[in-house]
């Protein structure tokens, strides 16, 4: 065989090989579902900003985010204040997704994928769907679970981080993908808003009254603005302050106050022969006070729950002595003002308000003490001295024996110098 028949054969082969190529091409173009390329929501795109209800369901339960004039709000918690920055986050991790391939579009085998109804049996997948202000769906997303590629071990060594991959199948499905981005979305009702409401810090409580609904009062005062307790300045007759006094938590009460649950303080009753109120005082004339009860759990009606409301205002200002000016041998006049003024003050309660007023807190079981603490947990009763009985002769305590040391045995040689 010539050279020439050996060039002619060459290109034949390339041309045959370059023809099944081709056709199998085209034939994976003929059966690839529509979109497997791009956005995984793509309606999603250029309709962000219409999405007004986001409505979030995992195993643990549901999470309706609404949006309004002043904000997002979560429905399930009497439409309290949502994160709006998380929202924003969620909306554009969802528009940002990206299908990498198609997966099954077999109903039977979307379990295997994690692709199941939330409310399933074992399920852990979250369903999300973004709705506009009339209520119409723009978009809906089934997540499943997140795929692990074999290489994301070495990724992680070499300091490199994997794009996060799930399967997911977008507005019911029945066909399934595998998609790139942020997609683990937070399914508790409670992930979507600050669960912290009040934060005042430690280092400025001056002074904190309990009062009990039977009348009980604690009383204490931080003498020393640097220690960390309190002295209890009506500890009852008979009685004496415990060491340490127990004061510490009420130093630190209203330091990142968490809640465990919210809801509207009007759709509670607040009975006044049932409120303890806590009335904490700052050295620079804030005044906090924090009123709460006691009440049966919905889910668990042997389980109470300490809710709480809170309101703040300023400690009446004590008229302020003549201060003569500086005079003209030089003498100084009044020092400066430390801490902050009256108007910042006013302003704190502001800020405070806004987020409290009307709202009432679940607190969790180990900061309700904080808030309704009492004269036992404080001071005790000094244990008495023991009494003889009648007649019988007073015990004479034994006096120390003396302890008897033995001089070491005298060596030869010693003379007792150094």
């Amino acid at each position: 065989m010539n050279q020439k028949t050996l060039l002619v054969l060459g290109a034949a082969t390339c041309a045959a090989v370059a023809l099944t190529a081709a056709l199998q091409s085209s034939r994976a173009d003929e059966t690839r579902p529509a979109g497997t390329d791009g956005r995984l929501l793509p309606a999603l795109e250029g309709r962000v900003n219409d999405v007004r209800q986001i409505l979030i369901e995992g195993a643990a339960g549901a999470a309706t985010l609404k949006a309004t004039d002043a904000g997002w709000v979560l429905a399930e918690a009497s439409d309290y204040p949502a994160d709006d920055a998380k929202v924003r986050t969620l909306l554009l991790d969802l528009r940002d997704a990206r299908r990498i391939e198609a997966k099954t579009a077999n109903p039977d085998r979307h379990g295997r994928l994690g692709l199941v109804a939330p409310d399933a049996e074992g399920a852990s997948s979250t369903r999300v769907t973004l709705s506009d202000g009339s209520g119409a769906p723009i978009e809906a997303l089934l997540i499943g679970k997140q795929r692990t590629s074999r290489a994301e071990p070495n990724a992680t060594q070499l300091g490199v981080t994997p794009g996060a991959q799930y399967y997911a199948m977008p507005n019911g499905g029945p066909q399934t993908f595998l998609a790139s981005g942020n997609l683990r979305v937070d399914a508790r009702a409670l992930g979507w808003v600050n669960q912290e409401f009040l934060n005042v810090d430690r280092a400025r409580i001056a002074a904190a009254t309990i009062t009990h609904p039977d009348g009980e009062v604690v009383d204490a005062v931080r003498e020393d603005m640097s220690a960390n307790e309190m002295v209890v300045r009506n500890v009852p007759e008979g009685m004496v302050a415990k060491t340490p006094s127990g004061t510490a938590q009420l130093v630190g009460a209203l330091q990142r106050v968490r809640f465990d649950d919210v809801r509207a303080a009007g759709s509670m009753e607040w009975p006044e022969d049932a409120l303890t109120t806590a009335s904490f005082t700052t050295e620079d004339g804030l005044r906090i006070d924090v009123e709460t009860l006691q009440a049966a759990a919905e889910d668990d009606p042997s389980r109470m729950v300490t809710w709480a409301r809170v309101r703040a205002g300023l400690v009446p200002e004590e008229p302020a002595e003549p201060v003569e000016a500086a005079g003209d041998d030089g003498s100084e006049g009044a020092a400066p003002q430390e801490g902050p003024t009256r108007a910042e003050l006013q302003a704190e309660v502001d800020g405070i308000l806004a987020a409290v007023d009307g709202w009432a807190y679940a607190l969790p079981g180990w900061k309700e003490s904080s808030f309704r603490l009492r004269m036992d947990a404080v001071a005790e009763t000094p244990a008495e001295e023991a009494t003889p009985a009648p007649g019988a002769e007073p015990q004479v305590p034994l006096a120390p024996t003396p302890i008897q040391l033995t001089p070491p045995p005298a060596t030869e040689g010693s003379g007792g110098g150094i």
